[in-house]
């Protein structure tokens, strides 16, 4: 890799770009009917890596050396090389971070659906500070739902994970009662009667919200308006139920880094590990390695 001058400018010559990218295994159609199975398998530790670094290299520096000259502390040098340090401390503290796994839903298989978003899409939304200066909308025509369903595809998680992604939704929920007037939203999730339990008198305090025990089945669009029908089970029946803007519930996980990290301070987390009291620092079995606790 070098710098040249070209047409008035210094640009690298990258070598390696544009680099092809992997196509992501899927499981056989076959495989995929009447059942919930996550249709792409996800790639190899190798493949990964190697697809990370391509995705790194995309946007890399190209050399035009105008942050160097808008750098007024001088902080920018071209010639510094790597270095590697080691630090000694006394404790390290670990934060969970997070990311979010979107479980499918049939009828919305590729995320077809224009008016299926997901909770992280509506948190988006309802910040004043985001995309839509806090509006909520369906993404289809810009319209303000009047009816609003959330709906948990995901199950077979540990409690605390459930009941993490259900009052992160509920407290969405309750900002977007507080923008649209009126708003109708329903909740569905197969665990909604045991999260009912564990939240206690906290989701007496929710008014306006029809909260549903319930499996869902399926989500197509309907009408010239393309709302979205969900089909759900409740108690063996099944029932049909139609939303303005259907927002499907994330299940949250560690990023692969924090796991990676806790492995080489000799301790194994998951994100059950990191769910308590918020900001409390609670001590694991390595001593001196601790965990930020957050809910």
């Amino acid at each position: 890799m070098y710098i040249y001058e070209k047409k008035g400018r210094y640009i690298i010559d990258f070598q390696d770009i544009p680099a092809k990218r992997a196509e992501m295994p899927e499981i056989e159609v076959e495989e995929r009917q009447g059942n919930m199975k996550e249709v792409e398998t996800g790639f190899p530790e190798d493949v990964a890596v190697a697809e990370a670094k391509r995705c790194l290299a995309c946007r890399r520096c190209l050399g035009c050396a105008l942050c160097w000259a808008e750098c007024k502390p001088e902080a920018i040098n071209f010639d510094m090389p790597d270095e590697d340090f080691e630090l000694e401390v006394d404790e390290v503290i670990l934060t969970s971070g997070m990311q979010r796994k979107i479980a499918p839903i049939r009828g919305n298989y590729g995320n077809k659906h224009m008016n299926v978003v997901t909770d992280l899409q509506v948190e988006r939304m309802l910040a004043d500070t985001g995309p839509s200066d806090g509006l909520i909308f369906r993404p289809q025509d810009g319209e303000i739902p009047k009816k609003i369903g959330f709906a948990q595809t995901f199950g077979g998680v540990d409690d605390k994970v459930r009941d993490a992604a259900l009052f992160y939704a509920v407290n969405e929920a309750i900002m977007a009662q507080k923008k649209i007037e009126g708003v109708e939203i329903s909740f569905v999730s197969p665990d909604m009667d045991a999260f009912k339990a564990s939240a206690g008198s906290d989701l007496d305090k929710v008014s306006g919200v029809n909260f549903v025990n319930g499996t869902v089945a399926e989500a197509t669009e309907v009408g010239e308006n393309k709302d979205i029908e969900l089909k759900y089970e409740v108690g063996g029946s099944e029932k049909t139920e139609t939303f303005d803007l259907l927002v499907l519930l994330t299940r949250p996980q560690l990023p692969p880094m924090i796991e990676g990290s806790a492995k080489k301070l000799g301790i194994e987390v998951n994100y059950v590990s990191f769910l308590g009291t918020p900001g409390e620092i609670v001590e694991t079995d390595k001593a001196g390695v601790m965990l930020a606790q957050n809910m």
